[in-house]
């Protein structure tokens, strides 16, 4: 095994590894709130009591996952805050690490429902299912599946090596 394809083992990986995992945080919760203050606007838009019963259901189901979301993203942050000083980071870097992975899932998801709920509102039920549902599935693919089919850095080729 060459040195380069060794995890980090040293003293302060687990420092290292959690602040990237605070960044990846950050950008996510930026574009979980911006979708969650877009949300929490539109019942205070004149045309919002226009909407069927179906679109306040869709409207209500996405605003319930944009908190639960913002919620999943201070999980990490407040078990930082309740270990810290005992010397339990990697427990941390666990459970932020899954954090991370599972709001990524779930960002993607709330962005196509998002979008599908703009076309429920524009063009009716089936175009919204067919569009956002298509959207759901290529989410998924992106976010679960494009990561995995990235080679791992040892199989790059040399001029990728830094």
């Amino acid at each position: 095994m060459s040195a380069r394809t060794r995890p980090d083992t040293s003293p302060g990986a687990p420092h290292r590894q959690w602040n990237e995992i605070l960044q990846e945080i950050r950008v996510m919760q930026t574009g979980i709130q911006i979708l969650a203050a877009f949300l929490i606007s539109l019942p205070f838009q004149s045309r919002f009591r226009e909407l069927s019963f179906a679109e306040h259901v869709t409207y209500l189901v996405l605003l319930i996952f944009s908190f639960l979301l913002i919620l999943a993203l201070l999980l990490p942050v407040l078990v930082h805050r309740h270990f810290f000083g005992q010397r339990l980071k990697p427990t941390t870097v666990f459970l932020g690490h899954r954090v991370v992975r599972f709001v990524g899932v779930g960002a993607g998801l709330l962005m196509a429902g998002c979008v599908g709920f703009v076309i429920q509102i524009m063009a009716g039920f089936l175009p919204a299912m067919i569009f956002g549902g298509s959207l759901m599935i290529l989410a998924i693919f992106v976010l679960v599946f494009v990561p995995r089919m990235i080679p791992p850095r040892r199989n790059m080729p040399k001029e990728f090596d830094y």
